[in-house]
């Protein structure tokens, strides 16, 4: 992995961690893909923002 992409990479968890979703997906592009092994995956931010406002939920409020 380049050190660019190591780079994204530790933005991209440490904005999960802070539970800044918006943060995440500024290092998305738009046609990013996420894909759950085995089961779906997620065509484009858009999709990805939903599933995540739908689903990272802390302390029984959405993050």
């Amino acid at each position: 992995m380049s050190d660019k992409n190591k780079a994204i990479l530790e933005e991209a968890n440490a904005a999960i961690a802070e539970g800044n979703n918006e943060g995440f997906l500024s290092c998305c592009t738009d046609d990013t893909e996420w894909t759950f092994v085995g089961d779906k995956t997620l065509k484009g931010k858009e999709a990805v923002r939903q599933y995540m406002a739908m689903t990272y939920i802390e302390q029984g409020k959405r993050i």
